[in-house]
């Protein structure tokens, strides 16, 4: 008897059609006008939906909508129910006041419009799709929930304010999303979200926010916006570029990588230039492999850099090269600026292998700015070529071993040997004539003789010519500089 039917809907869902009669099959199942899927029921279906607005009744569980829906500023005075709706064309709640609404599990096959909508009370989305398009933009809720949730098309959430907690755990993000100039007043959980490209400019989070295990696909965007109090980048991965430009961050900010899963990708580029950070002594990086021009524009003396890896081509003409494609001016004094910054971070930590490798940076960038890096008229390329800035002592010592070989050499050349005549009477004083040429020195005893020189030992003999003379001045003044050069090396890399 047709009294004794029951919807073929899921039993949760019942309480919806529980007066209403069979209305038709759908693969060997047999259910009401409202739970039927398919579009032929559309005027029988428009009149089961309006009695049931008519008397107030907002549940609509499991219900499949085959038209366009609109609820534009409509004011629902009770708590609505949508959990496992299916939506099949458009939807309008554009203006909507709601006092508690629940879309779980609710499927939107077409766009779904809540701009400027009022939700009072929490609005729950958890395991809901949104296949088309989803617009919340300027909307204001009282909280948020959208965990589970897959967004197969773009998500706008501009200008939208939160004033109680919103969760966004594990949402999956196929298509680029927005939530510029958002306004989130209670926490908010970005764990385990999927990205494609996410642009948060502008947009402000008064209380902790938390990005754990979130994946950014694209590029993300942060430019101008404020982070009040914590905010946690815990094994976040970053496939594309990430603009904290401008950003404020109010309280700890932690960026924590993983060995076998890096932060960020050799493509990725991290951009933190002029954000502002109020406690950055509460500033870490843990776990990660970053560029060093990356720390341009802001101050990292402070900031926690544990178990940092700089990449491989963290040299200063690589960096350079990184900037230049940024179309970054001021490039070389930049880089140079941020590398002295970086070494006194590392200088403060103990970390001294890096803090040389900084300073020479430092000085590579500031030597390159000119002609190249190859200006033999400023003496920082001459400190770059004796010492490598008096940071490498096995470079100081092969130049200290090259001056001494080029000396010895070159007294093979000179004169030095004098000969002076044996004076035995006057006469013998008169026909004989002192040797102003002398003869060069042998290999052997030339080198020795350098090693005399570069010591200050004034050794024998006496250079007997104007050329020899000025290469024993030239060695006097080289040598001892030389060695002062590697002793300086020496004493950074062993005598902390």
């Amino acid at each position: 008897m047709e009294s004794d039917f029951v919807c073929a809907c899921e039993k949760w869902m019942r309480s919806v059609c529980a007066s209403l009669p069979f209305y038709g099959e759908h693969k060997g199942k047999r259910y009401c006008v409202l739970h039927l899927p398919g579009t032929p029921k559309s005027l029988d279906f428009s009149k089961a939906f309006k009695t049931k607005l008519t008397a107030k009744d907002f549940n609509f569980r499991g219900v499949w909508f085959p038209d366009e829906l609109s609820f534009d500023k409509y004011e629902f005075l009770d708590n609505v129910d949508f959990s496992g709706a299916f939506f099949n064309s458009r939807v309008f709640f554009t203006e909507a006041i709601f006092l508690g609404a629940n879309f779980n599990g609710a499927t939107f096959a077409m766009q779904a419009y809540f701009s400027r909508s009022i939700f009072k009370a929490e609005a729950s989305f958890d395991h809901a799709t949104f296949q088309g398009p989803a617009y919340f933009s300027v909307a204001r809720f009282a909280a948020i929930r959208f965990r589970e949730v897959r967004f197969l098309a773009s998500l706008d959430f501009s200008h939208t304010t939160s004033l109680g907690a919103a969760t966004f755990t594990s949402v999956t993000l196929e298509l680029w999303a927005t939530f510029q100039s958002a306004t989130f007043n209670d926490r908010v959980d970005f764990a385990g979200v999927n990205f494609k490209e996410a642009d948060f400019r502008w947009t402000t989070f008064q209380s902790s926010v938390r990005f754990i295990r979130s994946c950014f696909n694209g590029d993300t965007d942060f430019n101008g916006s404020q982070f009040i109090k914590e905010v946690d980048f815990d094994r976040v991965t970053f496939g594309g570029n990430v603009n904290f430009q401008s950003a404020l961050f109010g309280a700890r900010v932690t960026f924590a990588g993983q060995e076998q899963r890096p932060m960020f990708t050799k493509l990725s580029v991290l951009d933190l230039q002029f954000a502002t950070f109020e406690k950055a002594d509460r500033v870490s990086f843990h776990t990660l492999r970053l560029h060093p021009h990356w720390f341009i524009n802001v101050d990292p003396r402070t900031f926690e850099l544990t178990n940092v890896d700089w990449y491989k081509s963290g040299k200063a003409k690589a960096e350079l090269e990184l900037l230049k494609s940024r179309n970054v001016a001021s490039s070389h004094r930049l880089l140079a600026i941020a590398s002295r910054r970086l070494a006194a971070n590392a200088e403060d930590n103990d970390r001294y292998r890096e803090a040389s490798h900084f300073r020479r940076m430092a000085l590579d960038a500031e030597r390159l700015e000119a002609w190249r890096g190859f200006n033999l008229r400023r003496l920082n390329w001459w400190y770059w070529i004796a010492s490598g800035y008096g940071e490498r002592p096995f470079q100081a010592l092969l130049v200290l071993l090259g001056i001494l070989l080029l000396f010895g050499m070159l007294y093979t050349k000179s004169g030095f040997a004098r000969w002076e005549p044996r004076v035995a009477s006057e006469a013998d004083a008169v026909v004989g004539k002192r040797d102003d040429f002398g003869t060069p020195l042998p290999l052997k005893r030339a080198l020795t003789y350098s090693g005399g020189v570069m010591t200050l030992q004034k050794p024998e003999p006496k250079p007997a010519t104007t050329t020899a003379q000025t290469l024993v001045i030239a060695e006097t003044i080289l040598g001892p500089v030389q060695a002062a050069l590697l002793a300086l090396a020496v004493r950074r890399k062993f005598m902390r």
